[in-house]
């Protein structure tokens, strides 16, 4: 062997020490794992934004949506994808509280109205798309009566041939989320349409000139908060402002 040659012989001590080493990163590795899987199950959901759902029901349709009962693990999910298919929910957030609480932040599909079609109401949007199908009726979403049409699909636009139509009803709509009304239905009569408000029953006349009406409505509802009857606006404009109530 030439004196210039040598020979590394790597002590036993090393190799035990990088075995050791290795062994306690996996032990961590491990004891990881273990707390993230078993000290961060979920005892509570906040909910916020639900508005047509209560929030037992958003709770229930979230755990039938990829749901992950881990803090952690479920909003690192959500952050990549949320849960989708959750009838009326445009979207949702959800947020990490702590190791035992998430927050989930709703939002809803905006509902104009509703028909009634074989049993179920079809909820449609400003635009007149048909949204949802539910055996539910929320009590802040008309409902429209009187008019017929064929087969609904959802996510096509509402089923009446009549153009026109169609552009009453979206303009009724507007009208009442504009001023924050709580009308049940509405109902298509020959050339007249009717609102319904609790116990009273509001005629319109031609639902092509509504909007002047609309925009008194709420100050006439106000004063007849209580009443029965039928409140007669078919000839009300705003310099007339004549408008009669026939009590029951």
């Amino acid at each position: 062997m030439d004196k210039n040659d040598f020979v590394v012989i790597e002590s036993a001590p090393k190799k035990r020490n990088k075995g050791l080493i290795a062994a306690v990163i996996l032990l961590l590795v491990a004891a990881g794992i273990l707390l993230v899987f078993t000290q961060f199950k979920i005892t509570k959901i906040e909910i916020t934004g639900n508005e047509h759902y209560s929030k037992q029901e958003m709770q229930k349709e979230l755990k039938k949506s990829g749901y992950i009962n881990n803090s952690l693990l479920y909003t690192l999910k959500c952050k990549v994808r949320s849960p989708e298919n959750i009838p009326f929910v445009e979207s949702l957030d959800v947020d990490y509280v702590d190791r035992h609480t998430v927050a989930v932040t709703i939002y809803e599909k905006t509902m104009a109205g509703c028909i009634e079609n074989m049993e179920a109401y079809m909820y449609f949007d400003k635009d007149g798309i048909v949204l949802e199908s539910s055996s539910k009726k929320f009590s802040d979403v008309p409902l429209i009566k009187g008019l017929e049409f064929d087969s609904v699909v959802l996510n096509e636009k509402l089923p009446f041939k009549d153009k026109e139509t169609v552009k009453q009803i979206l303009n009724l709509t507007q009208l009442i989320r504009k001023y924050k009304l709580v009308i049940d239905s509405i109902k298509f009569e020959g050339d007249s349409v009717y609102l319904y408000y609790q116990k009273i029953e509001i005629a319109l006349g031609d639902p092509g000139d509504v909007d002047e009406k609309m925009a008194e409505l709420p100050n006439m509802l106000e004063k007849a908060d209580g009443l029965a009857g039928t409140l007669h606006m078919e000839n009300f404009t705003v310099s007339s402002g004549v408008a009669t109530f026939d009590p029951k």
